[in-house]
């Protein structure tokens, strides 16, 4: 059978940059080395990556496609969401099961298989979890079986998302035994509703633009430290191994830090958002922040052209800071994993009602561009936060996630090259790019998923329904 070859270009790994030829086969990298060694025939694709990096196919460990909250639904599908990250790069995404209250955990996870049945990329899910009843944690007992090695959690959102400390314990007690590993939604959720209620008792958040405006004041920074630093102290109870979703907050990199030279079984995420937008605090209005000036979440007037509405999600962007001590942690290695929490809601959805916008951002095709170009990062330690440890944390090593033989063929090719984001060029199903403006660096070129090429310079060559479902394998 045919093989390809991708030679004269530089292969990232989480440790180094090496110059050498990856020789493909039946989907599957086979050898590395110099191709003059590989014995191709005239049958054999020469793939010339000269000049370019090749970076292994990313894993996007938490995004959202095809999204009901059961308040708010995202209008994309698995064949337009996935067609979205493969231009990013990202040739597998770990989604999540979103069982109703009181719905059999198989039920919900089959549900989501059948919609994922037209995607283009590979996927697996995080199965979530809403209570603690003995229906749910005989569902937990059961995912290793069906090919599920992580559930997601949430500290907020009542009443169908919350959980209390009691129902977290049995849930990551049963989630231990299974082997699995527990992502949790971190805000405290007493103190986002007294905040909500403090910022209500100041401001109309009826009026337009309002909520908007406030919208960081109403889930503080405090919310997810205390929450983080909660969990983490339970996990270590239960002996549990969990991630802490989406940090937005350096205290909370710094408290997953502590854990990991305890040797817990702490891990840790965060997004470019939090990296790269800011709410810039230019007021000394503490401990509430009542800033009425800020970058990302400022009022629309004539003098401005921000659009606050392009950042409502949860957690909301921090002052810029914050954002900076969080770049110095991604920099130092205290994160473990970047992500999108891509939702595609669409600039209609944002605008219908000023009072109640769905909160999140679109992300897939600017995931890897903006993130490259924060200062001080190298591909290397990107290789490390979004192909590396996602595949390790989530086991799906050793098939992604690395160039080496044995490992899937998802490769991307790039251009090491610095730009300006233009979003009406990006293909956002959103219509829209949080990123728009700002400072980007690779280009895209081929992506490859499994040895098959499904993207070249922005353009679909890959079929509707050839990704498949990813078994992940649970610890031991």
């Amino acid at each position: 059978m045919p093989r390809s070859c991708f030679i004269n270009g530089s292969v990232i790994s989480g440790k180094q940059t090496l110059r050498t030829d990856v020789l493909v086969e039946n989907g599957i990298i086979t050898a590395l080395g110099d191709h003059d060694a590989f014995a191709l025939s005239p049958d054999d694709t020469i793939i010339d990556c000269t000049g370019k990096l090749i970076l292994p196919g990313l894993i996007d460990a938490h995004c959202h496609i095809q999204l009901d909250t059961g308040i708010f639904h995202t209008e994309d599908d698995w064949w337009s969401g996935s067609q979205e990250a493969a231009r990013g790069g990202i040739t597998t995404v770990i989604d999540f099961v979103g069982p109703s209250p009181g719905e059999d955990l198989r039920h919900a996870l089959d549900f989501r298989l059948d919609q994922a049945k037209k995607s283009l990329i590979d996927y697996t899910f995080h199965m979530t979890v809403l209570d603690d009843t003995e229906q749910s944690l005989a569902g937990i007992d059961k995912c290793p079986e069906w090919g599920i090695s992580s559930l997601k959690i949430y500290t907020t959102y009542r009443p169908n998302y919350y959980l209390d400390d009691l129902a977290i314990l049995h849930i990551l007690e049963r989630a231990r035994d299974a082997g699995l590993v527990t992502l949790i939604h971190c805000e405290n959720d007493a103190i986002v509703t007294h905040a909500a209620q403090e910022v209500r008792k100041k401001f109309d958040l009826t009026k337009p633009g309002m909520l908007w405006k406030l919208y960081p004041l109403l889930r503080p920074e405090i919310a997810e430290v205390e929450a983080a630093e909660r969990m983490i102290r339970l996990a270590h109870y239960t002996q549990a191994p969990v991630v802490i979703a989406h940090n937005s907050s350096d205290e909370t990199v710094r408290a997953v830090a502590k854990a990991k030279e305890l040797n817990w079984h702490v891990y840790n995420e965060t997004a470019p958002q939090y990296l790269c937008l800011n709410n810039h605090d230019n007021c000394n209005a503490a401990p509430h922040y009542f800033c009425q000036h800020s970058s990302c979440y400022a009022q629309e007037t004539e003098d401005t052209e921000q659009e606050s509405w392009r950042y409502i999600l949860q957690p909301p962007l921090r002052f810029d800071i914050t954002c900076d001590a969080l770049c110095e942690e991604v920099n130092d290695g205290h994160v473990d994993m970047l992500i999108t929490d891509h939702c595609a809601y669409t600039r209609a959805q944002k605008l219908a009602d000023p009072t109640c916008s769905p909160g999140g951002l679109p992300g897939f095709e600017t995931l890897l561009p903006v993130s490259a170009a924060i200062d001080g990062m190298t591909w290397q330690r990107l290789a490390q936060m979004l192909c590396e440890n996602p595949a390790q944390i989530y086991g799906l090593w050793p098939h992604k996630g690395c160039i080496a033989p044995g490992f899937d063929a998802d490769l991307i090719i790039i251009k090491d090259e610095t730009y300006t984001l233009d979003e009406s060029k990006l293909h956002s199903f959103a219509g829209y790019s949080p990123f728009h403006g700002h400072k980007a660096r690779g280009i895209i070129e081929r992506v490859f998923r499994r040895g098959e090429e499904v993207v070249r310079n922005g353009e679909i060559l890959g079929k509707e329904g050839t990704g498949m479902f990813l078994h992940a394998k649970c610890r031991q």
